[in-house]
C-alpha cells in the first residue's frame, strides 16, 4: 500500500472513530505506543488488565516490558469477576475498516473477551498493514480468521466506540455497559 493512501485510510478510520466517541493513535514503533498508552490521561491508576496468553502473542507481547518499566502494573486476566470495572485493559485487533472507524476484535477465551468489554478504558493494538478501507475488502481477511483450525475465532466482534446507551428520552450515557474510553494505537510493523 502506498504511504499516501495509507495516511489517507488513517484520516477517515480516526474521522469515523471520533465521531462514535473514540480515539485513535499512530505509532511508528513499540515505544512509541507503550509512551501513548503510559501518559494517556484515562491510566490515572496505572493498572491494566490483559487477556489470558497476551505476553506471547506476536508482536504485540514485546510491548509489555515497556509499559512496565514506564511504572505500569500489568495483571493477566482470569475471568470477568475480577475484570468487571477495572481501570484499563489492552488488546489486540485482527484488522481495522477505515470506512466506519471499527476494529474487529477476536477472542476464543471468555475472560479476554472480557478485557475487551468490562474495563473502564480499552486500549486496542492493531498492526498498520491491517488497515482496510472497507469490510468488503477484508473479505479474505475474514475467511482466514473464520476457517476452521488452529487459527480459527469463533466470536468475533467489530467495535466502533466506547459504549453508549441511550433511554426512552433519548439521553445518551457513554460506558454504562462497557468501555468509557475507547482507544485505539495503529502500530507500525516491527
Amino acid at each position: 500500500m502506498q504511504i499516501q493512501e495509507q495516511q489517507t485510510l488513517y484520516s477517515q478510520f480516526e474521522r469515523r472513530l471520533r465521531a462514535a466517541g473514540g480515539e485513535s493513535h499512530y505509532a511508528g514503533s513499540l515505544e512509541e505506543a507503550a509512551r501513548l498508552i503510559a501518559e494517556h490521561p484515562a491510566l490515572t491508576e496505572k493498572l491494566i488488565m490483559l487477556p489470558p496468553g497476551f505476553a506471547q502473542r506476536e508482536p504485540w507481547g514485546s510491548l509489555l516490558p515497556l509499559l512496565e518499566a514506564r511504572g505500569i502494573t500489568l495483571e493477566e486476566a482470569e475471568g470477568p469477576r475480577e475484570i468487571a470495572d477495572a481501570p484499563a485493559g489492552l488488546s489486540d485487533a485482527h484488522l481495522a475498516i477505515a470506512e466506519t472507524g471499527s476494529v474487529l476484535v477476536a477472542e476464543n477465551n471468555l475472560a479476554a473477551r472480557a478485557v475487551t468489554m468490562l474495563t473502564i478504558a480499552h486500549f486496542v493494538l492493531v498492526q498498520a498493514r491491517e488497515l482496510y478501507p472497507m469490510l468488503e475488502s477484508a473479505g479474505e481477511r475474514l475467511r482466514q480468521l473464520s476457517t476452521p483450525g488452529s487459527g480459527q475465532q469463533h466470536h468475533m466482534t467489530l467495535v466502533t466506540g466506547p459504549s453508549r446507551t441511550a433511554d426512552i428520552e433519548r439521553t445518551l450515557t457513554i460506558g454504562v455497559q462497557g468501555p468509557r474510553v475507547f482507544c485505539v494505537l495503529f502500530v507500525e510493523s516491527n
